[in-house]
């Protein structure tokens, strides 16, 4: 509020020189980015570069913890990432049951990527990309096109069957089909919702710990730091946690899949 009453009094040339610099504003990384390639921000946005560069860094420090894998004598880094795997896979156990250990191999990554991407926005020469609707927009239908594609490879088109609440006998099959259309458009918002939420915490966050390093620059910035470190972990769990909602909803539970290699066993016994 304060730099608009500035602006207005500045003048219209001042006020549009200085609302361009603030628009151009990057961390020193960024800027050093921009430098090399000789692209500017239109062709190469700041999200996407911190994107990137949080891929990069979740590869660089998975390899670094994990080391020299050994079942014997594990290191502390191979612990951490041992602690991080096994939170992860009781998630899902939870919910699924162990028959979900096969979604490990997106669910981890996927963990990894939003975590780094949060704790990004509590370094200096970072920024968060998660605090961008883009990002966000892109991991929620990134989980909307997976858990979909699950339900469709293990189930055919039968999977259609679970947005219809069973009801696909007679006269029930009208109820059937207006359930179906609610249920199919609740769905195709799943990637804007779950997006969304992620994005206006992180933003929040991001805004207020700005707010309160400025105002008390030598005393709040553990409380900051910690409070962002909170957050970010928390938004990480809550992220990973509706993705696994929406997994269970789709895909075959321990039921389901013990029956199925039940039928399978007593037909080969046959």
């Amino acid at each position: 509020m304060f730099s608009s009453i500035v602006l207005a009094f500045a003048g219209e040339p001042v006020a549009e020189h200085a609302a361009e610099g603030a628009a151009h504003e990057h961390p020193w990384l960024i800027e050093q980015v921009y430098h090399l390639t000789h692209l500017t921000a239109d062709q190469l946005p700041p999200h996407v570069i911190m994107l990137l560069i949080a891929a990069v860094l979740c590869i660089v420090v998975f390899r670094v913890f994990a080391g020299s894998l050994s079942v014997d004598k594990p290191g502390a880094g191979q612990q951490v990432v041992e602690v991080i795997v096994l939170q992860v896979k009781d998630m899902v156990n939870q919910s699924v049951g162990s028959y979900g250990f096969k979604y490990l191999p997106y669910l981890l990554p996927l963990a990894a990527l939003v975590l780094t991407s949060n704790l990004m926005g509590l370094f200096p020469l970072f920024e968060s990309p998660t605090a961008n609707f883009n990002v966000t927009f892109a991991l929620g239908l990134m989980t909307f096109v997976y858990y979909m594609s699950m339900g469709f490879i293990q189930q055919g088109i039968g999977f259609l069957k679970h947005f219809t609440a069973g009801l696909t006998a007679g006269f029930m099959a009208i109820m059937g089909g207006v359930i179906f259309i609610f249920e199919m458009f609740s769905n195709c918002l799943r990637p804007a919702t779950l997006g969304l939420r992620l994005m206006i915490n992180m933003f929040v966050d991001e805004k207020l710990g700005i707010a309160f390093g400025s105002l008390f620059a030598y005393v709040v910035p553990c409380f900051s730091m910690a409070l962002g470190t909170f957050v970010a972990v928390v938004q990480t769990f809550i992220f990973v946690q509706l993705t696994i909602i929406y997994l269970s909803e789709t895909v075959p539970h321990d039921d389901h899949h013990d029956e199925h290699e039940g039928h399978g066993e007593a037909a080969h016994a046959h």
